[in-house]
């Protein structure tokens, strides 16, 4: 587009009197997730398009050409809050899995996860989206349980791995209040470890 020497020049000066030289569409696209990241967390699915991108500095334009609407860009937040669950749940070790399930039920931003879990209430592309994705993390969480109890040699588990991993699932969106914590832990042990002989 500035080709040429002058033209070159005259671009360069024009990107340094401005302050804006042209962003790549991928730092662009960072920022705009970075900026919903914030505005999900602070002020809930009510977060307007407009304000994510003035947060992000960029315009409209380049919101609608990055995501159809705000929901697909909920989607996109919700299936990488998802992946944080899936990397937490392969990471997952017999001695501190009680304490790792509720930090990653917890999930990587707690405010966050309560602007997905209203907008799913709002939306229901993004409540089947959800629903999907709960389906993925229940059945990693199986595989982990799975793990952790060969690990630790639990022979005659007093709940089945799926029944284990859906109550374990239920207590986390349960437990929204982090100072319980304490308790969670001791609950999500019992669920995955308890033998049917204790």
């Amino acid at each position: 587009m500035c080709g040429g020497v002058r033209r070159q020049t005259f671009c360069v000066l024009i990107d340094r009197t401005t302050g804006h030289a042209q962003r790549r569409p991928e730092e662009k696209r960072a920022r705009l997730l970075a900026a919903a990241r914030k505005a999900f967390a602070t002020s809930g699915y009510g977060a307007s398009v407009h304000d994510i991108c003035q947060a992000a500095g960029v315009g409209i334009g380049t919101f609608y050409h990055q995501f159809p609407d705000k929901s697909d860009l909920m989607r996109f937040l919700m299936d990488e809050e998802h992946q944080y669950r899936v990397r937490g749940f392969e990471a997952l070790g017999p001695d501190d899995l009680a304490s790792e399930v509720v930090r990653v039920l917890a999930g990587s931003d707690p405010a966050l996860l309560r602007a997905m879990i209203e907008a799913c209430g709002i939306d229901e592309r993004l409540l089947d989206f959800a629903q999907t994705l709960r389906q993925d993390s229940r059945e990693r969480l199986v595989a982990a349980l799975a793990r952790a109890r060969k690990a630790r040699d639990v022979r005659r588990p007093a709940l089945d791995t799926n029944i284990a991993a859906w109550a374990i699932l239920l207590l986390g969106d349960a437990a929204k209040d982090r100072s319980g914590s304490d308790d969670v832990q001791k609950v999500v042990e019992v669920l995955a470890f308890a033998g049917a002989d204790t």
